[in-house]
């Protein structure tokens, strides 16, 4: 009978490995790599052994094809790569110009630019849709989650800002409102709450401002508009500062404390918050493209207070 075994060489059945030691007629004696020997069938053992060839050869055909497929895919990876760098939006960096006064005040060319660019890098480090807002006649932009944004209701927007002025630039997270009763659902009404509720909200506000050199500073109207107060972080508790013609006042702070200075400060008066970081002109202008994602980096420490506000 036909068969594919030769004495002397290796098998295998669903038992193990074997030796064939013997052949005669249609049955054989085989040995397993344990020492164990079996007297069987030759043709019950071809059909097995044909059937683990058979196994045998469709699992390389899967892992050719699974090899392929990851080859397409990575391909495919590739391309789509090539193309969001395509896509990628750039900022070459500030200008001299971009921090001359010009005949209507500072006209900071990359806005959109800048923009751009930091809308896309807050996408890609959140997986959410943001997009950016120029400020009508300043010089700065606004950046905040799509759909969240206000364009008629601008001071009362909480959103990430870029700043740029004569003496540098200034970057971070502002929150607002206007004068009259405070609304429930202001963004700067949530964001107070927030900050009186959460210790989380609270710690996440001074890692931003110790880890990254920024101040929490508060402007608001009272005989005119101008800052009331700079608050940053002192060891783990905060530092309140007040500056006027005639005294420097400082008080240490804590974080309850901070949330509830905000929530009396300037009643019924128009107010703005800032959490920033101020870089001087010729240190912008060092840094080159990498500014961008400097700028971008804050951002991304501020988005506890953005999302707090925001209601998220």
């Amino acid at each position: 009978m036909s068969h594919p075994f030769e004495v002397g060489k290796t098998y295998r059945n669903r038992s193990g490995e074997y030796v064939v030691k013997e052949i005669e007629g249609d049955r054989m004696t085989i040995r397993y790599t344990d020492g164990r020997t079996l007297a069987t069938n030759v043709r019950i053992q071809a059909r097995i052994w044909e059937n683990i060839q058979f196994e045998k050869q469709m699992a390389m055909a899967e892992e050719r094809r699974r090899q392929a497929q990851e080859a397409r895919r990575e391909v495919r990876q590739r391309k789509a790569r090539a193309k969001r760098e395509r896509a990628k939006p750039t900022f070459d960096g500030f200008e001299q110009s971009d921090f001359e006064p010009k005949k209507r005040g500072i006209a900071w060319s990359g806005r959109k630019e800048l923009g751009r660019v930091l809308a896309y890098e807050l996408a890609q480090r959140t997986d959410e849709a943001f997009e950016y807002q120029i400020v009508p006649r300043r010089s700065k932009v606004h950046v905040a989650r799509k759909g969240q944004y206000d364009k008629a209701e601008r001071e009362t927007n909480a959103a990430f800002f870029v700043s740029v002025d004569e003496e540098g630039v200034s970057y971070g997270f502002r929150v607002g409102k206007p004068g009259g009763k405070v609304q429930a659902d202001w963004p700067w009404t949530v964001l107070v709450a927030r900050l009186i509720d959460s210790e989380e909200v609270r710690g996440a506000l001074h890692s931003a401002l110790n880890e990254h050199s920024l101040s929490l500073d508060v402007y608001a109207l009272e005989m005119s508009y101008g800052q009331v107060g700079q608050i940053t972080s002192q060891g783990e508790e905060f530092l309140w500062r007040h500056e006027d013609a005639e005294q420097e006042v400082t008080r240490p702070m804590n974080g309850e404390e901070v949330a509830g200075y905000l929530q009396t400060v300037a009643p019924e008066k128009q107010c703005d918050l800032y959490v920033r970081k101020s870089l001087a002109a010729e240190a912008a202008l060092k840094r080159g493209a990498e500014v961008a994602n400097d700028i971008a980096t804050v951002f991304e420490a501020l988005l506890p207070l953005y999302d707090a506000s925001a209601g998220a």
